[in-house]
């Protein structure tokens, strides 16, 4: 069987088949390693959210906001026995969430990896700083008998309150007033709007507003924990955020920053942010279920490529590189008039296989960096010392070598640059097609024969 796949005995093209037949063969392996990484990628995945549900997930904060319960009336006609029209007046409870007219926030990130097992998660805790101001003098609300400033209260929302470390500050004094300062109560869980998006978690603080202050300015400093990302929505009239973290890849979605400052040991960004920019007004009842979450500013902790993701698109690769192996070996074998059996294209076809599989298993414990290089000594070196001694020439396995280190340098390229990976792919087929050229410019005219 194998006498009859000497290369002195196949004609050049049942050769040129078996490597395509090969090159097929090849995405077996190639796709259960796609299988293999999107299972470790999954579990990854699972971890994180894992970690997540512990520790906190991506945080979103709004507020601070004033709720003042009111009561208000409805005139109904109505026809008694008799068939005269009488007024009938119901009486309805209802809130009246007040939304800051300047609001300054200050959001100060610091990032920590948490792992369990081989697997890391990346979390943060949160500094929420800044200030509120409102102004309660024009109060309007459709048949209004009376507020029930006594019982209002000031709230603050996130997305979950298990996140929460601290409160350090959340007081209400009233700004160039001579009436007494407000009275605020303990400091209690949720926000009692748990049907209004955007503020339906967090907590509050009972505040008697009985004097009728009119001008009211809130201080508070918050401490809490989350994963990925943090936003916050601009609730003010006029809304200034800031967000700085010890993270250098940041992702903003939603509301773009006004100015940012990115550098390796982090980012700075700031929001200048009108009620404009939205569809809700600064006043507004809890019936009404105005979504706050339309405009939002969004900071991601963004890792601009997993080793995961690098080692799938490093499989994309693989066919190519196989291939390149492959009809290296048939020209030298063309070149050198050298018997080269089926076993051994086989081997090298294994050979540049297992390098990817090594690169998943040692990416999970190593830098990837690092993880590549000692992944790319497998087939640089297997392959350029077999092919040395399947020609019996140094000179060519030394060739061999250069090429697959060339080749491997460039792949690492396309895996680390993600924004230009598609021009160093582009490039690295450039490559191979001029290097297959040079190397072809010699082979013997019968053998060009022979391909046609």
């Amino acid at each position: 069987m194998f006498k009859s796949l000497n290369m002195q005995q196949s004609p050049i093209n049942s050769k040129l088949l078996l490597i395509a037949v090969i090159a097929l063969l090849s995405f077996i392996p190639l796709g259960i390693l796609m299988d293999i990484t999107s299972d470790r990628q999954a579990l990854q995945q699972q971890v994180i959210d894992d970690i997540g549900n512990s520790w906190g997930h991506a945080q979103r904060v709004a507020g601070p906001v004033l709720v003042v319960p009111y009561t208000y009336e409805i005139v109904n006609n109505s026809v008694d026995n008799n068939g005269d029209i009488k007024q009938v007046r119901s009486h309805f409870n209802s809130e009246l969430v007040i939304l800051p007219k300047q609001l300054d926030l200050d959001i100060a990130v610091q990032h920590d990896l948490l792992s369990r097992g081989i697997f890391e998660s990346l979390v943060y805790k949160g500094n929420i700083s800044g200030k509120a101001q409102f102004d309660l003098s024009n109060l309007t609300v459709a048949n209004l008998i009376r507020f029930d400033y006594r019982n209002a209260r000031i709230v603050f929302a996130v997305s979950a309150n298990q996140a929460i470390d601290k409160v350090s500050r959340f007081d209400l004094i009233a700004v160039n007033s001579a009436a007494q300062q407000p009275t605020l109560g303990e400091l209690m869980p949720g926000t009692g709007l748990s049907e209004q998006p955007g503020l339906q978690s967090g907590f509050h603080r009972l505040v008697d507003l009985s004097d009728k202050h009119t001008q009211l300015e809130t201080d508070f400093a918050i401490q809490l924990r989350g994963s990925q990302a943090i936003s916050a929505l601009p609730l003010g009239q006029q809304t200034q955020l800031t967000f700085t973290a010890d993270w250098p890849h940041p992702s903003f979605k939603g509301l773009l920053p006004t100015s940012r400052h990115i550098d390796n040991q982090g980012f700075k960004a700031t929001w200048q942010v009108s009620h404009l920019t939205r569809n809700y007004p600064q006043q507004f009842s809890t019936q009404s279920r105005q979504n706050l979450t339309e405009v939002e500013a969004y900071a991601q902790l963004f890792q601009p490529v997993t080793h995961y993701g690098q080692i799938h698109r490093a499989v994309k690769y693989g066919l190519l590189f196989i291939l390149l192996s492959c009809i290296t070996l048939l020209i030298f074998e063309l070149s050198l008039k050298r018997n080269v059996s089926l076993i051994q294209y086989l081997m090298i076809t294994c050979a540049m296989t297992l390098f990817y599989l090594l690169l998943l298993s040692l990416s999970e414990h190593l830098p990837f960096s690092l993880a590549y290089g000692l992944a790319t000594l497998v087939p640089i070196t297997s392959v350029s010392l077999y092919m040395g001694s399947i020609m019996a020439s140094k000179r060519h396995g030394a060739i061999m070598a250069a090429l697959l280190s060339c080749l491997y340098a460039l792949l690492y390229g396309v895996l680390k640059l993600e924004d230009y990976a598609l021009l160093m792919g582009s490039a690295l087929l450039v490559v191979v097609m001029l290097v297959l050229m040079f190397i072809t410019r010699h082979v013997p005219e019968t053998e060009q024969k022979a391909l046609l």
